[in-house]
């Protein structure tokens, strides 16, 4: 009975993985370019937007499951698309389409990626003067035992 359970669960990033979900999120993303306008691909294909880095965005698939992408996936998602652009000659609306979620994708992970920059480098400054604290700490308490009278 849970065999049955789990193959119904929603695919998500952490089984399936970054590159397995860019290649179904690129075949996904130019099927759908090839047939609509990337505002209505857009508003049919993405599901929803957190803004989590955990997941970003939901993408619809090929089979109409919501497949939630985390900001590693997006990324890979992100430079599949580029690669994919840089590559292939699809016909001008298509390429238009799919240039145009590429440049999506990245109004939704940009702000993540600089925050977890940010996060790293005030991570980096508070080590840093929690070293320098306990270096000054191990110093006055070096003067104070020198000072104290010995028995």
């Amino acid at each position: 009975m849970l065999e049955g359970l789990s193959s119904t669960a929603q695919p998500t990033a952490s089984n399936l993985g970054p590159n397995h979900l860019a290649a179904e999120g690129l075949a996904t993303l130019t099927a759908t370019c090839e047939k609509q306008s990337f505002e209505n691909a857009r508003t049919g294909l993405i599901v929803s937007q957190t803004g989590l880095r955990e997941d970003v965005f939901a993408l619809r698939s090929r089979t109409y499951s919501s497949v939630a992408f985390s900001l590693d996936a997006a990324l890979k998602l992100e430079e599949v698309l580029r690669n994919e652009l840089k590559d292939k000659k699809q016909p001008g609306e298509q390429r238009e389409c799919v240039q145009q979620f590429e440049g999506y994708l990245e109004t939704l992970t940009d702000p993540l990626v600089e925050q977890d920059k940010l996060s790293k480098e005030l991570d980096a400054s508070a080590f840093k003067d929690s070293t320098k604290e306990a270096q000054e700490e191990l110093k006055r308490e070096k003067e104070t035992e020198e000072m104290a009278p010995k028995k």
